[in-house]
């Protein structure tokens, strides 16, 4: 059974695919404006004015200036606006022009089927791409609805002035194309007022929430959609488990923080993996704990709270032996876990099949398990292979696996052990500024114990793709490798798939991946020394998102999109019915 929260996260993440339908770049969008605009000029003469060939260069040439300088004076109108530059200015051109292109093409056919010669078309096209730029002025850019409608009629309008012949400007008189216009219109300014009040009480102005995403994501300007989430945030009580490995000179860490990296970008604490690795001098894995959306930290100043608790860490376990590592694989499961002391370190991981977050119901079992054995629990989730919720048969896998690894785990012998550590950093390799991978980058511990080599391989992303674990064990020689982990960091979010972000593997080359992992296992051996474990604890209380946001933010969203669909067939029937009507 879906928790609400996981239910409500997926549904949010869904609407993630509607950014993917704008244009990759400014060119793109140029590109698309002027060959909509040249469409809507070329068909309007030719088969709707009836002009000739010259008058239609003249007006083709002097309509593609009015529509390149009228895209600056948009920018211009827009000034002070939320969101406003000039590339989502083009893409609003080039959407407007592309609904008005459509509407003289359809004018073709419908004259045809209906055996008529009607101008109402381009006059209802000039209506309909300024109704498509209300809405988008006042939910994306977050104008006024009165200066949206202001602004939105200038670029059609003179745009048609300038491709339209003068003999020709009477057709803006006719009843039906300007009735069906003003309809297009008064139907654009309706749902920009229903949809902005779409979330209320919960979201006051599901635009404003829209336009602060939008800033953080595409302008690098977190505050205000921190702002936003602060607000609704929560004080809780995270604690974040820290394993010292200390050798004469060094010490490597092993942190698990209770808390999850998000919520995207450059907000919050979508990139504490990395603030975590500095934190403890570059030479840490930042592994990704038991923990949901729901305990995303929503600020910057929250983050530096987070940190500050790390300094009240109390000592729970420390030692200097370790078991050899257990590894048992139960279904799609595979549990690895290695006991330090009187504390296990236990790794879960659902790969190649892959998964989501792994529940907090999970944990609880098990750590009622190693308690009821007398045993401290690390627990991480791998994180390393795409895929869906969990459902009830993996998730007796995990529990079966892991419960069998404790059992295991209880009598062990231990040795003393040794450890290395070696990062991206430290080797040549041919990724370059891979972009699926965080500012960490890649890492290693290597442990030697009762004579051989074990490595826990790192990275600082967000998943990983399926076949990806497979392909670094292969390749890391005389080092057994028990598992890759990622980060889970969303740092690395916004990208334009339908996840939102490259998985590790999917933007680089895994062989180079693979390669690069080999020469840190190589070199991390080479710095193998004698070591004693510490497992130490802090407590802080911080603000988290909590459960209630997501299911907000959703309920907003999906409320929001009702209106729109319904606002959709209401225009297409009206768009229709123009081509029945219009004479």
């Amino acid at each position: 059974m879906l928790s609400a929260r996981e239910d409500d996260v997926s549904n949010i993440h869904r609407r993630w695919s509607f950014t993917r339908l704008t244009p990759g770049s400014l060119k793109a969008s140029y590109a698309m404006t002027f060959a909509c605009a040249f469409a809507v000029i070329t068909v309007s003469h030719v088969f709707h004015l009836g002009t000739d060939l010259s008058s239609l260069a003249v007006h083709v040439l002097l309509g593609l200036g009015v529509m390149y300088a009228l895209g600056l004076l948009d920018s211009l109108m827009l000034r002070g606006t939320p969101v406003n530059s000039l590339s989502k200015v083009v893409h609003v051109s080039s959407f407007a022009s592309l609904l008005w292109t459509l509407t003289v093409l359809v004018g073709i056919l419908a004259d045809a089927v209906f055996a008529k010669s009607s101008t109402d078309y381009v006059v209802a096209g000039m209506m309909l791409a300024a109704g498509l730029r209300v809405g988008i002025f006042t939910s994306v850019f977050g104008a006024s609805l009165r200066r949206a409608v202001v602004i939105c009629m200038v670029l059609p309008l003179v745009f048609f002035l300038a491709f339209v012949p003068p003999q020709s400007w009477s057709i803006l008189a006719n009843p039906a194309g300007i009735g069906f216009g003003a309809l297009f219109v008064a139907l654009a300014i309706t749902w920009s007022a229903l949809a902005d009040r779409s979330g209320r009480p919960q979201v006051q102005s599901t635009f404003r929430l829209l336009q602060a995403f939008l800033s953080a994501w595409t302008e690098n300007k977190p505050g205000g959609v921190e702002e936003i989430i602060e607000v609704k945030a929560h004080d809780e009580l995270v604690t974040t488990s820290v394993m010292r490995l200390r050798s004469a000179a060094k010490e490597i860490a092993i942190v698990l923080p209770d808390v999850h990296p998000g919520p995207f970008g450059t907000v919050g604490g979508s990139n504490l993996s990395y603030v975590l690795f500095e934190k403890f001098s570059k030479r840490a894995l930042v592994l990704h704990s038991i923990s949901g959306h729901s305990l995303n930290i929503p600020s910057k100043r929250e983050v530096d709270r987070y940190i500050a608790g790390l300094g009240g860490l109390v000592r729970k376990d420390a030692g200097n032996t370790a078991s050899e590592p257990v590894q048992i694989r139960h279904g799609n499961a595979t549990v690895t876990a290695i006991a330090f002391g009187n504390t296990a370190l236990v790794m879960l991981s659902l790969a190649p099949k892959g998964m989501e977050d792994v529940p907090q119901q999970v944990r609880e079992e098990l750590e009622s398990y190693a308690s009821s054995l007398r045993l401290d629990l690390l627990l991480a989730d791998c994180h390393n292979a795409l895929g869906g919720l969990l459902d009830d048969s993996d998730r007796n896998d995990l529990v079966a696996a892991a419960k069998s690894c404790l059992g295991n785990l209880k009598n062990a012998q231990q040795h003393e052990f040794a450890a290395g550590f070696a990062s991206l950093g430290d080797v040549s390799h041919g990724l370059g500024g891979a972009a699926e991978l965080g500012q960490s980058g890649l890492a290693a511990v290597v442990f030697k114990i009762a004579g051989k080599n074990y490595a826990i391989a790192w990275a600082d992303a967000n998943n990983m793709e399926n076949s990806l674990r497979d392909k670094v064990i292969a390749r890391s020689g005389e080092t057994t490798v028990l598992e890759v982990c990622t980060s889970d960091t969303h740092a690395t979010s916004g990208k334009r798939t339908r996840e939102g972000y490259f998985a590790l593997g999917a933007a680089s080359s895994q062989g180079a991946i693979a390669d690069a992992y080999a020469e840190i296992f190589r070199l991390a051996c080479g710095r193998i020394e004698t070591c004693a474990f510490e497992v130490s604890l802090a407590t802080a209380k911080v603000k988290v998102m909590g459960e209630e946001q997501f299911e907000d933010y959703s309920s907003a969203l999906d409320r929001s999109m009702n209106i729109t669909k319904a606002f959709v067939g209401m225009t297409f029937a009206a768009f229709i019915a123009m081509q029945v009507l219009a004479s």
